[in-house]
């Protein structure tokens, strides 16, 4: 019988031990309560054979072999019954390696995931990249254009040689400084136009001074020239009256009263036609001294030409570099202020016409009333002259004397009528030379007021170059905040490292108490560790992703101010061009008005200068008769000379006759001036009426290239419509695409969630069944590895209490709306660079919705405040002390677990620890090998059947800690999944609020295109 038993226990493969609480040291585990069931079998057989050898020795009784055989038996069915319980081990290690093949792959399919994420994180860091190549590029073009700024303003510095800037170089100009810089050149153009200005007002004013001395020298020469001419017409007479004084004295006294009659109406006649010789003459002394001073006159004029040329190169250079400057900073809203400005100059232009036109009929209504005073004046000179023909008559004596003279003084008389045929010739000469003098001066205005318009076009530069540093301002405003918000989010990173250093250092411990068990168990747990380390780094991606895509969220929420900011400017554009375009209209009108007038001062002047001309017509035709008068005249006189003395008598009445017809001849002359001179005012008006003609084409030129211009922005305007419709066609494709691929990466979360909690719940029910009931409360050993599990299930409880506040964003694993997102974000920043920023909270606040940048701040402030007590939670845990835990305490009192939390600790009884356990019993199919007591190693074969059944219904210690310490992170793991939920209706919340306000922008823009189609439509109207 020993032999057997030795038999037995070498097939069993367990070696007898004699100190079975050594055994029961062992960790546990299904195989090895497997063998310690063997060992007691076999020390049973040891000891039977042992009481065997002595029953031989002494030839025991026969009850005795009866035991024997009963043991024997037993022996026999011991190995069959241990056969089965290998063969139960042998599917449950099938079953758990089946398990962890599963657990591999779904790992491997994790891993797989991981790699692609990190993939999509290459992908969008290449993305960054390239934004961050395309805004050096951006600033490199920003730079260009100040280095040209630089370089225009050294230009400007080496010509002109002023300072631009006290302090500073002009390589080292900062932007705020380039407005000043361009302020100073533009007050020097300023001054310079002003001293030009100055310069042709002087011009003017001398020309005004020479045309006044000119009027003067004018009538100086006249009444000379009138003088001559009485005295050639006082000689002439007395010539006559001799001669026919001596040859017909003898026939006057036949014929006395026949010739009075005759020669009564004779004289009248002569009177009436010799003003008009008189007249002609005059023009001709006139134009001698008109000659010197229309010299004087071109040597002034060509002196200003070249200034003005000069002046005109200088200023085309000016013009170019400003063209430059204009071509690179055009917007609409400057040309729009530019067309309004040029219309405000267009009416006080025409008001001021209008003021001048008043003033010079005035003038003309102050020159006629001078010219009927110095008609006044004239007559009473025509007096005077009669009184000194009354004095002529008694110097008749002289009259042989002054007939020699007066032969002289006609000679003299042809040679000055041939000088003064040739002084006209030059006056024509001269005078042309003075209306293309005035040609060029009238090209001058205009040139002078073109470049007045450059200079307001430098000034409006000015303004705009000012609206670009506000803008500028507001950029680096923005970028504060968002260095801000960036702050904020290292400092939570700071906390998250901070709180996976603690996870270490756990990790350590775990590794240091996990080295104590088998093997296959620390395979198991390397490879659940790995898990976690790629869990942590996918939740930190998560992380990253979560924030790039608030970043989004955030610049979408400025595009989308911009975009109302500009909507808004564009409406208050329109209506400014329905103004103008009103302004033009009657503008227009005054202008039709004004041609209107014009034709009708044509007319009237064209109808004064036919009578003036019927005036002349009748004149010369009684010059004619009277001349034909004059000669019958002198023919009846020679006739008369051969009458008696008494004739002298008669004579002497003629004489006297003839002095008042002479004087009524003078008044018709005087006359006869007054419409030669009213015939010269006529001229000059016609004129003056011409140059208002060719400046009012000049302008309406002017006004149709405006409107062309006009024409051009808005087809800008048109395409930039076009531009935005299309990007909002493509952010509603991508924000539709970011929709979807966001419903799927919520389904993938959950899905992981899931699988998560899943894995989570196996490994504590492992931690649980491997510890089992082998731990006593009497050695400090086994108490402390009762504090590890607890400590393992500590850091399980913080990781699945911590995961669910980690940011979890979708957008992972495709990445192509994200792509066409941020595109359509760069252009719309690109585009909106001059454009300040609105904000819309005063709107949000009334609706009683809040902005999507106060959402995304809220979240960045709970999740803040979600790291600080998650920190102060694990800060707590960790400083109770883990040993706290004692068996026999919990088998007196309730239980307080150390990783609970503060506010509500959960204390369970030793009955609810039971019913948990038996809960737990039937899911597992090794329960019952776990829960088995430990005293029945020491019991030996008198243990029985119910001390077994009181063990498994009392339960150890550590049997009933375990499920307490399990329920908590079950407790836990439900409360993440509805955090999630509540962070992903957020999002939602977001993505509608993004919808509703792209909804509104597309209507915005619609009503806007339909208010341009009208505006092109009253266009049309206007241009038909």
């Amino acid at each position: 019988m020993p032999s057997k038993s030795r038999s037995y226990c070498e097939v069993s493969g367990v070696p007898s031990c004699p100190n079975p609480r050594a055994r029961g040291s062992a960790p546990v585990h299904p195989q090895t309560t497997a063998e310690t069931s063997l060992g007691r079998v076999c020390q049973r057989c040891c000891y039977n054979d042992q009481e065997y050898s002595g029953i031989k020795t002494t030839e025991l009784p026969e009850h005795q072999k009866i035991n024997l055989r009963a043991i024997v038996t037993d022996l026999q069915t011991k190995p069959m019954e241990v056969q089965l319980e290998r063969d139960v081990l042998q599917d449950t290690r099938q079953k758990e390696s089946q398990s962890q093949e599963n657990e591999k792959i779904q790992l491997k399919n994790a891993i797989q995931e991981l790699e692609a994420a990190n993939q999509l994180q290459e992908e969008m860091l290449r993305e960054a990249d390239s934004q961050t190549e395309r805004l050096k590029k951006m600033v490199q073009s920003q730079e260009e254009v100040l280095l040209e700024l630089h370089r225009i303003l050294r230009d400007y510095k080496d010509r002109t040689g002023k300072k631009l800037c006290a302090h500073e170089n002009i390589a080292a100009l900062h932007m705020h400084n380039l407005s000043t810089a361009f302020a100073a050149i533009l007050r020097d153009v300023d001054s310079e136009v002003s001293c030009l200005k100055e310069k042709v007002v002087l011009v003017e004013e001398e020309l005004e001074s020479l045309k006044k001395d000119s009027q003067t020298q004018r009538q100086l020469l006249l009444q000379q020239h009138q003088n001559r001419e009485q005295s050639r017409n006082q000689n002439t007479v007395r010539v006559h009256q001799v001669s026919h004084l001596q040859s017909t004295v003898s026939q006057l006294h036949s014929e006395s009263q026949e010739a009075k009659r005759m020669s009564e109406d004779k004289v009248k006649d002569l009177e009436e036609s010799h003003p008009a010789h008189s007249e002609t003459a005059k023009p001709q002394t006139e134009q001698d001294p008109r000659g010197q001073e229309s010299g004087s006159l071109q040597d002034q004029i060509h002196q200003l030409m070249t200034e003005l040329h000069k002046k005109e190169i200088e200023l085309h250079l000016e013009k170019e570099q400003n063209k430059r400057i204009w071509d690179r900073n055009t917007d609409d809203s400057i040309i729009i202020d530019h067309l309004r400005r040029e219309l405000d100059n267009k009416t006080m232009q025409l008001q001021h016409m209008e003021s001048t036109v008043k003033a010079m009929r005035a003038e003309c209504h102050r020159q006629m009333e001078h010219q009927m005073a110095a008609i006044k004046e004239k007559n009473e000179s025509i007096g005077r002259i009669s009184s000194l023909t009354v004095q002529l008559e008694s110097s008749k004596e002289t009259l042989c004397k002054v007939k020699e003279d007066l032969t002289a003084k006609q000679m003299d008389l042809e040679t000055a009528e041939q000088t003064v045929s040739d002084l006209t010739a030059c006056l024509q000469e001269k005078e042309s030379a003075l209306e293309l003098a005035e040609k060029e001066i009238k090209e001058l205005h205009s040139q002078l007021g073109s470049r007045m318009q450059e200079l307001q076009h430098l000034k409006n530069e000015e303004n705009r170059l000012r609206d670009v540093q506000s803008e500028c301002e507001t950029l680096e405003l923005q970028v504060t905040e968002k260095e801000r918000i960036i702050d904020i989010f290292q400092k939570q990173i700071d906390i998250i490292t901070q709180i996976v250093g603690q996870h270490s250092r756990t990790a350590g411990a775990m590794e240091v108490e996990k080295s104590q068990l088998i093997k296959e168990l620390n395979d198991w747990k390397l490879e659940a560790r790995e898990l976690k380390i790629a869990m942590d780094e996918k939740e930190s991606r998560i992380h990253e992703m979560e924030t790039r895509v608030r970043e989004l969220e955030l610049e979408n929420v400025k595009l989308i101010n911009t975009c109302t900011e500009r909507l808004r400017a564009l409406n208050d554009m329109k209506l400014e061009k329905d103004q103008l375009m009103n302004e033009l209209q009657g503008s227009q009108s005054e202008l039709a008005g004004l041609a209107e007038e014009f034709e009708d001062l044509k007319r009237d002047y064209q109808n004064k200068i036919k009578e003036m001309e019927n005036t002349v017509n009748r004149l010369k035709m009684q010059l004619k008769s009277a001349e034909a008068e004059l000669e019958q005249t002198r023919t009846a006189l020679k006739a008369i000379e051969g009458s008696d003395g008494l004739a002298m008598k008669v004579a002497v009445g003629m004489q006297k006759q003839i002095t008042a017809k002479r004087g009524q001849i003078d008044v018709l002359q005087s006359k006869i001036k007054f419409l030669e001179e009213a015939t010269t005012n006529a001229a000059k008006e016609k004129h003056y009426l011409r140059e208002e003609n060719s400046k009012l084409s000049q302008e309406l030129s002017y006004i149709t290239a405006e409107n062309t211009k006009i024409a051009g922005e808005l087809e800008i305007l048109r395409a930039q419509d076009r531009r935005l419709k299309e990007k909002l066609s493509k952010m509603e494709t991508a924000l539709d695409k970011a929709s979807v691929q966001f419903a799927e990466c919520q389904c993938i979360i959950q899905c992981q969630e899931q699988a998560a909690m899943r894995f989570r719940l196996q490994h504590t029910l492992d931690v649980k069944e491997l510890q089992g009931p082998g731990y006593s409360s009497t050695s400090a050993w086994g108490r402390r590895r009762h504090t590890t599990p607890l400590s393992q299930l500590r850091s399980a409880v913080l990781g699945s209490s911590r995961a669910p506040r980690m940011p979890s964003k979708p957008g992972v694993l495709k990445e192509e709306p994200l792509q066409d997102l941020k595109r359509i974000l760069q252009e719309l920043t690109s585009s909106d660079n001059d454009i300040p920023t609105v904000d819309l909270g005063k709107s949000d606040s009334s609706g009683g919705r809040k902005s999507p940048l106060a959402t995304v701040r809220n979240t960045v402030e709970t999740a803040a405040g979600d790291s600080a007590a998650e920190s102060t939670m694990e800060k707590d845990t960790f400083d109770q002390d883990p040993s706290c835990l004692r068996t026999a305490d919990i088998q007196s009192q309730d239980v307080t677990l150390p990783f609970a939390s503060p506010a509500a600790p959960c204390r369970t009884s030793c009955s609810e620890m039971v019913s948990r356990e038996e809960r737990l019993r039937d899911k597992s199919p090794v329960h019952a090998l776990l829960t088995s007591p430990r005293a029945d190693a020491a019991a030996g074969p008198s243990a029985s059947a119910e001390h077994r059944r009181r063990g498994r219904k009392c339960g150890s210690p550590g049997g009933a800690a375990v499920p307490q310490t399990t329920s908590q992170p079950m407790e836990t793991s439900m409360n993440t999944p509805r955090r999630l939920q509540n962070k992903v209706e957020s999002l939602q919340n977001l993505v509608e609020s993004l919808q509703t306000k792209n909804q509104a922008l597309s209507s915005t823009i619609r009503t806007q295109e339909m208010k341009t189609d009208r505006v092109k439509e009253k266009k049309k109207k206007l241009s038909k």
